[in-house]
């Protein structure tokens, strides 16, 4: 595909990609991916990505600065930093079918375990909450470091973690987006050093990071004249169709 139809193609794909995240509230990493990999390839949708994802993060971290829990934000972010230099190597190690395998099927099983969140209807903890909980964010950043150098959308663990301690919505939202974007920094480096994000990629990912921006201030618009089944059922549609299309593309 001409260079000039693969920049036009990502713009609209991000700016879908926002307007979908914007409706669900979450995912916008995983739609963009499902839709970038048969434009751009397997193997330089996690460079792109980490472009895409530090322009939304920013803009997260200024709109929530104040909720941001600095020192909850810091230490989780030293801890998955060795993890993201490790996933980083290996994704650039592997082949480009192998990762189309492993973005596809990372994307059914986050919208699996979406959907089985959802009909546990978990809720959220009160009270005081157990030491060993908080523990767990240790090995746990070490692991999300790793995986969001290989697998869009991993970030929800880092959710669920921050919802267990209690962590208010806007804390969830502004302490998230500020490891994810220190982390989406630690990438685009190591991306770079490793052939994997040339400027070619960049000046496209950042277009498409700009694009995505409108749409979701448009999925604003769009959520208040939707009912929210019809919102989830839309995020989770496009979900599956781009896993699946990206699954049978490498099979």
């Amino acid at each position: 595909m001409p260079e000039t139809s693969i920049l036009l193609a990502g713009v609209l794909v991000c700016f879908l990609g926002g307007i979908l995240g914007g409706l669900s509230g979450a995912g916008t990493g995983i739609v963009v991916a499902g839709f970038l990999t048969p434009i751009i390839g397997a193997k330089a949708v996690m460079p792109a990505l980490a472009v895409i994802m530090l322009i939304n993060n920013g803009s997260r971290v200024f709109y929530y600065r104040h909720s941001v829990q600095g020192k909850v934000a810091l230490l989780m972010t030293a801890l998955a930093l060795p993890g993201t230099w490790f996933g980083t190597q290996l994704y650039m190690d592997l082949s480009a079918r192998t990762l189309e395998i492993v973005l596809g099927a990372a994307i059914l099983t986050i919208l699996v375990f979406q959907l089985a969140k959802r009909k546990l209807h978990d809720p959220t903890p009160s009270g005081t909450v157990s030491k060993k909980v908080y523990w767990l964010g240790g090995p746990l950043s070490l692991l999300y470091g790793f995986l969001n150098s290989m697998v869009p959308g991993s970030g929800v663990m880092v959710l669920a973690f921050f919802t267990a301690i209690g962590m208010t919505a806007s804390a969830i939202i502004s302490t998230d987006a500020v490891i994810s974007l220190a982390l989406n920094v630690g990438k685009i480096i190591m991306f770079r050093s490793l052939d994997g994000l040339p400027n070619s990629l960049i000046f496209i990912s950042i277009v498409c990071g700009v694009a995505s921006v409108p749409g979701v201030w448009f999925a604003k618009w769009i959520s208040t004249r939707l009912r929210q089944t019809t919102q989830r059922w839309i995020i989770e549609l496009v979900i599956a169709l781009s896993a699946i299309h990206i699954l049978w593309r490498a099979l």
